[in-house]
């Protein structure tokens, strides 16, 4: 099966990126290392092509109330130019995905599911609309996205477009969307629009300074901050209270799957934790967790920090925060610590 390209495959090969598989798209990973790549974006600024994420709108004089009910939020308290980050459910209050809401106006709106998950937030959209007026629109082919992040993206983003946008606000310039939001932790803006508006943007920015981002950057950023990633984090089999993400609910409202999560209040559950290492070495997605000799878990997210230069990893445990566990890698049962995040 042949793998999707964005539109700027040509311009990553040029650059002379590794690409890789990444859920049916051929990404770059990086373009000189992961750990120069993630200082960049933490330190100055970086662009990243997400354009293989998608872009669903909603639209319709049920728009509101419609999305109040297949996410975890009651949409209808956004203003115009509003970002919300929740997330989807399916009625036994399993994370289908997560996404970011954009308030285009009351009655248009913008989801960016992950790349993965396009087609099936979409069909499960059209699914749960039967009752509401409204027309749900998959434009993910039509879009690009560029990524620009870190301390110094402010001042690229003020050079070229002459405005400023306030976290989890958007502004609409010419065909553009433009959003202060992002998935490293760090300041940061991303830009959707058509793609023939791609290449031009890019190469503007990467004029001005900005330094191309890979997927391994991209992983260690968002690991560092405690960011969630789709297919690894969650699969389908984990709810919105588990991932350790309650604040994504605003539970004065209906939504799909709100029943199976009130009830899983009243018992006790699994989530997500950080651990820590307290010991050098690398951590892995897959790693076995143990407690006393026990295995218990597994970690679902791996790496080493480049800004603490400790391993740090993700895992579903009930243990308080504290406690003293062991990461086997290969041969070896390495000390770490359960520990709320961000880790950074």
């Amino acid at each position: 099966m042949s793998l999707s390209q964005t539109c700027l495959h040509d311009e990553h090969v040029k650059l002379e990126a590794k690409m890789v598989d990444f859920a049916g798209w051929r990404m770059p990973i990086q373009y000189t290392s992961i750990v120069s790549e993630h200082f960049a974006v933490r330190e100055r600024v970086g662009i990243f092509d997400v354009s293989h994420m998608g872009q669903i709108f909603i639209s319709g004089k049920d728009a509101s109330s419609f999305l109040s009910y297949v996410t975890t939020w009651d949409v209808s308290k956004l203003s115009d130019g509003d970002c919300r980050y929740c997330h989807i459910l399916d009625d036994k209050g399993r994370i289908i995905d997560d996404t970011i809401v954009y308030t285009l106006s009351s009655q248009e709106y913008m989801l960016v599911p992950n790349a993965s998950m396009i087609s099936k937030v979409f069909d499960w959209l059209n699914f749960n609309s039967s009752n509401f007026d409204v027309n749900v629109c998959d434009k993910s082919e039509d879009f690009f996205c560029l990524a620009v992040q870190g301390p110094e993206s402010l001042r690229l983003l003020r050079q070229l477009f002459n405005l400023s946008v306030t976290p989890f606000n958007l502004i609409k310039s010419d065909n553009l969307i433009i959003s202060g939001t992002g998935y490293t932790g760090e300041k940061g803006y991303e830009i959707m629009g058509p793609i023939s508006e791609c290449k031009r943007l890019w190469e503007l920015f990467l004029g001005m300074g900005a330094m191309p981002i890979g997927l391994g950057a991209r992983d260690t950023l968002r690991l560092e901050k405690g960011y969630l990633l789709s297919g690894t984090d969650f699969n389908g089999s984990q709810t919105t209270l588990e991932s350790g993400y309650s604040w994504v609910i605003d539970w004065s409202h209906d939504f799909v799957g709100k029943e199976k999560l009130q009830e899983q209040k009243k018992s006790g559950f699994k989530s997500l934790s950080g651990i820590l290492l307290e010991e050098r070495g690398v951590l892995r997605p897959g790693l076995d967790v143990y407690l006393n000799g026990e295995k218990i878990s597994v970690l679902t997210s791996g790496s080493m920090s480049p800004m603490l230069k400790r391993g740090i990893g993700l895992s579903y445990l009930d243990l308080p925060f504290g406690t003293s566990v062991e990461v086997q890698i290969r041969n070896k049962q390495l000390k770490g610590r359960v520990i709320r995040t961000p880790f950074l």
